[in-house]
């Protein structure tokens, strides 16, 4: 016969179980629900700003030092690529966070994918010993969902500024762009006499040597 202490601390055990899973649940609702059902596209160029930017904000936290009796802060890192050919770092960005075309409302691409997918990383750094899917993840992503939208993120706060020059103000921007040239190229030419007048006088000395 089953204990009654041991069959009620099982229901308690079952119970929080149970409640926790409902509190996870509506916050991951909450989350679904917060942003917009008509999203707008998503490009490269803003990727590249809202990731570093949403890791600096929520990247943060306290740990003990490694040898003093004392807390430190940290701040999450924001992971760089190298693309093939080039010698600069990029900031990395996903494939499946670009979206350009078709629908930028789900969860595969865009907006929700690039928030979603960025709280799972700050969430692993900042509670390494919680499950990927919490309630604490998911409160992280509502969190960067609100700041996204107080931002102006989804109004295109992200996106270059597109400068309409008018006629006069194309036409100094070409001669500006002329003259840099060509200053440019006169600092070589004379690099190039200087280099040529130097080469030609260790030619004659080593020709008066036959």
């Amino acid at each position: 016969m089953v204990d009654v202490k041991t069959f009620i601390a099982n229901m308690d055990s079952k119970m929080a179980t149970m409640d926790k899973e409902i509190r996870k649940r509506k916050k991951y609702k909450e989350c679904n629900n917060t942003l917009p059902d008509n999203l707008p596209y998503l490009t490269k160029e803003e990727c590249k700003k809202a990731y570093p930017l949403l890791v600096r904000k929520f990247g943060r936290k306290e740990t003990r030092h490694p040898y003093k009796d004392e807390w430190v802060k940290r701040k999450m890192g924001i992971r760089k690529v190298r693309p093939m050919g080039k010698k600069t770092y990029e900031t990395y960005v996903r494939k499946c966070w670009i979206c350009l075309s078709g629908n930028p409302s789900g969860l595969s691409k865009g907006w929700r994918r690039l928030i979603h997918d960025v709280s799972h990383m700050v969430h692993s750094w900042l509670r390494p010993n919680l499950p990927d899917h919490c309630y604490q993840q998911a409160e992280l992503e509502l969190d960067m969902i609100k700041y996204v939208q107080f931002k102006g993120w989804l109004q295109g706060s992200l996106k270059p500024k597109v400068i309409v020059l008018t006629k006069d103000e194309q036409l100094i921007k070409k001669i500006n762009h002329l003259e840099t040239l060509i200053n440019k190229w006169q600092r070589r030419q004379k690099t190039a006499i200087t280099f040529i007048r130097k080469y030609n006088k260790k030619l004659k000395y080593y020709q008066n040597k036959k």
